[in-house]
């Protein structure tokens, strides 16, 4: 009877051993991934790569898909575009795909020995992917609120329209944090940092061009006295240079 109840827990041990070492299973086969699909996938990302394995890489021809499908926005898209589905039901969506997002940044911000970003690419990504979300989900945000409101142009609905304004801003400020260390990013790791702020941020203040970016100039500037890559210093004195002029046009307009 000892030996069948240690050999039970053996089997057991080796039972477990074999369930955190199984090949990681992604859903690769669907089309789009939903919130659950995400959860799943997110968790094993963060969690399930131990012992120096090496998590996928946009580097690595076998596990670049799964990246890609991580960062698919037709994952999103395909719901929040989708006028044939309740205003509510979006909403909904994307406020829980929003929480998705905020997991993925942990995915890829391990260091190595040298203080060096092990996947800065992949890091900078996933921030990309959520600054192109971000207007999308402020968008959807703002429709229902508009739309569900007694009196969209009261000043509880402009109040609200406002704060979420300024939390776009507060949450697209936050990515000038990841490049305060330059030296943990490769040198094409930066390129690829100036991408974000060249694309998202000028995309952000050409849509809302009535912002107030007082929070995101305050971050350049933060920026600015630490770094001393010259591309990435002009990327960032360009973004300066927009906003003033966007404010510019606001005074004139007044």
């Amino acid at each position: 009877m000892k030996i069948s109840k240690v050999l039970l827990l053996f089997i057991t041990s080796i039972s477990i051993f074999n369930c955190t070492t199984n090949k990681h299973d992604f859903p690769l086969e669907k089309q789009y991934w939903d919130i659950k699909d995400y959860d799943k996938a997110i968790l094993d990302l963060r969690f399930g790569y131990l012992n120096n394995e090496p998590k996928p890489t946009f580097d690595n021809p076998e596990k670049r898909i799964i990246v890609e499908k991580l960062l698919d926005k037709q994952n999103y898209k395909v719901i929040l575009d989708d006028t044939t589905i309740n205003l509510k039901e979006r909403n909904k969506f994307a406020h829980d795909f929003f929480d998705q997002w905020k997991e993925m940044t942990s995915i890829y911000e391990e260091k190595d020995a040298n203080n060096k970003y092990i996947y800065g690419k992949e890091l900078l990504a996933v921030w990309h992917f959520g600054l192109e979300f971000h207007m999308e989900y402020f968008t959807i945000g703002n429709n229902a609120i508009y739309t569900f409101s007694a009196n969209p142009n009261g000043d509880k609905v402009i109040n609200r329209i406002n704060e979420n304004m300024t939390e776009l801003v507060k949450n697209f400020s936050k990515y000038m944090n990841l490049i305060k260390d330059e030296d943990a990013f490769y040198e094409n790791e930066k390129e690829f940092f100036i991408k974000g702020i060249d694309t998202y941020f000028t995309k952000l203040i050409m849509q809302h061009p009535e912002a107030d970016y007082k929070r995101v100039e305050e971050k350049v500037n933060t920026v600015l006295k630490k770094i001393e890559s010259k591309e990435i210093r002009n990327s960032l004195d360009s973004l300066l240079e927009t906003i003033n002029f966007i404010r510019l046009k606001k005074t004139d307009v007044i």
